[in-house]
């Protein structure tokens, strides 16, 4: 395996591995999507994906069932290979804040298991979930012998932490009205939908936790988007009309360079 140390092809722009952002939309904006940004596995070469196979374990969770909770120490990296999880933490009146929501291809634990500190959140399905896991140990001696991991970790981690950092900042200067509007857009945007409309299965009470924010608050914010004819909104979904509706009323949102992780299910 010793001799599987492919690198990736090198940007000559960027001067970094040409992960190259892919616009999928036909509506023009500046957010800047990013081709699944939570997976270090993909852009591996054959024998390094079947080296991490070698070292990994499968299980299957029911929807509810838990990745890793809150405040323990973890020893193991963990990859959804379907389904979703939400990470969240809670605070200590019992409230529960979602922090972001890893589809398919995404790892988790990532910090935890280099940092050695315990988790900062609760990583639950959301839906059935089939996941992988790799010991800390194993993981390490593949990022020895194979340093292209170690290369997409960075992009990985990097990535990560430029997404946080904006959704940070939308939290602190962003009225609710505006963080419902950006983080819809964003849920459309990822999905590829070409029109822009697109059904976002997430009931309301997890879209509250999503954007920290209380149900009666959501509530009068979404129906006002629908009396602007930019969502409609019903049980356990919310479906947004266009992107370009959006962008229309709401571009100082949407046009801000902001990393976006994009799926292609």
């Amino acid at each position: 395996m010793k001799g599987c140390h492919l690198l990736p092809a090198i940007s000559a722009e960027a001067g970094r591995p040409s992960h190259k952002p892919t616009r999928i939309l036909s509506v023009k904006c500046s957010m800047i999507p990013l081709s699944h940004p939570h997976d270090f596995y993909g852009a591996q070469p054959p024998c390094v994906r079947a080296a991490i196979d070698a070292a990994s374990t499968f299980k299957d969770l029911r929807k509810g069932g838990r990745v890793m909770q809150q405040g323990e120490t973890s020893h193991q990296l963990h990859q959804v290979m379907s389904g979703e999880v939400k990470v969240s933490s809670v605070s200590h009146d019992g409230r529960e804040t979602v922090v972001a929501l890893i589809r398919a291809g995404g790892w988790v634990s990532l910090s935890e298991i280099f940092s050695g500190l315990p988790g900062n959140a609760d990583v639950t399905a959301i839906t059935p979930v089939r996941l992988r896991s790799v010991s800390r140990s194993a993981l390490l001696e593949l990022m020895r012998e194979h340093p292209t991991i170690a290369e997409e970790l960075l992009r990985v981690l990097s990535q990560r932490f430029s997404i946080l950092y904006h959704t940070s900042v939308d939290r602190s200067v962003l009225s609710l009205k505006e963080r419902v509007i950006k983080v819809l857009y964003i849920q459309a945007y990822s999905r590829g939908a070409p029109t822009g409309e697109v059904t976002i299965s997430l009931p309301q009470e997890e879209l509250a936790k999503l954007l920290d924010a209380g149900r009666q608050a959501l509530n009068r914010v979404l129906q006002e988007l629908q009396r602007e004819g930019l969502i409609e909104s019903g049980y356990g979904a919310v479906r947004l009309l266009g992107l370009e509706a959006v962008q229309k009323k709401y571009g100082y949102l949407v046009d801000v360079g902001q990393p976006v992780a994009v799926y292609r299910d």
